[in-house]
């Protein structure tokens, strides 16, 4: 089983985050489950190569994207992330290890949460199908997306700054094989029911046509100096040039980054995905 939830939290205490706070909601993920299970915790950290997790940023209403226009106070510096005292926010997290999604769904309604100096108080978990929300069966999910009889076009839209590793270097632009290609790295390393041959994923992706698209890039900085090119906003593939197959394959990989995020850090704020089909 994987799946996705948002939790609903009350803010107890003011305080100023950094615009892009993913670095502290991953401290926060990994102290929760210490809290919860010290021993799934020393396992995830010490004994798998990948993160099965994502985190969003906290959110002021559900489903928020990342606003990736600077907004910088008058010494020029970007302006924080300011929690509210009373202020309802979302915290969106998904899990791709079923220990691990039922601790996160059995995490205590009133539990202090802690994201630098901010205390928010858990108020409802949700992962009922709102908010783009729930629990899905891996082989149903493949199952799903193997009946489907044609598929033309996928649209992600990326709600959080998506990043890629090019060679050797940043790239910001969401290009078919970058996105495919991370998608089957993440489904193989997850040990997802169907085998993928990651190599053709990403020679068909080199076929598909990029269609309409609207967005921005910018680097975006997830440590004191530390940061990366990174894509927010909408980006459609046609798929009319996939035999058949090819093409159910890329919409069960378009449906698992709802849960898996999309490209580079998605444990850490990035990446965050939804997806559209026709």
């Amino acid at each position: 089983m994987i799946g996705a939830i948002q939790y609903r939290l009350r803010a107890e205490t003011p305080a100023r985050l950094p615009s892009f706070h993913g670095r502290l909601m991953h401290g926060l993920m990994f102290h929760l489950l210490q809290e919860q299970s010290a021993e799934l915790a020393t396992f995830l950290h010490d004994e798998l190569d990948y993160k099965p997790f994502t985190v969003s940023l906290l959110q002021e209403s559900p489903g928020q994207a990342y606003g990736m226009e600077v907004r910088r106070g008058r010494d020029h510096r970007e302006l924080p992330f300011c929690v509210k005292e009373g202020r309802t926010y979302y915290w969106r997290v998904t899990a791709l290890h079923e220990g691990l999604l039922r601790l996160l769904l059995s995490l205590p309604v009133g539990t202090c949460l802690h994201v630098g100096d901010a205390a928010l108080r858990l108020e409802e978990i949700i992962a009922d199908g709102r908010y783009d929300t729930g629990v899905v069966d891996e082989n149903e999910l493949v199952a799903g997306a193997l009946s489907v009889p044609d598929v033309q076009r996928i649209a992600f839209r990326f709600r959080s700054p998506v990043a890629f590793r090019n060679y050797d270097r940043d790239y910001p632009l969401p290009l078919p094989d970058l996105v495919f290609g991370s998608l089957a790295d993440k489904w193989v390393q997850m040990e997802m029911p169907l085998e993928l041959e990651r190599k053709g994923i990403r020679e068909a992706a080199m076929s598909t046509a990029p269609l309409e698209w609207q967005g921005m890039s910018r680097k975006v900085y997830f440590g004191h100096d530390r940061g990366t090119l990174a894509f927010a906003g909408i980006f459609a593939y046609s798929l009319r040039e996939l035999p058949d197959d090819m093409k159910r394959i890329f919409l069960m990989l378009a449906q698992f980054a709802v849960f898996s995020g999309t490209g580079r850090l998605t444990a850490q704020g990035f990446g965050q995905t939804r997806m559209e089909w026709r």
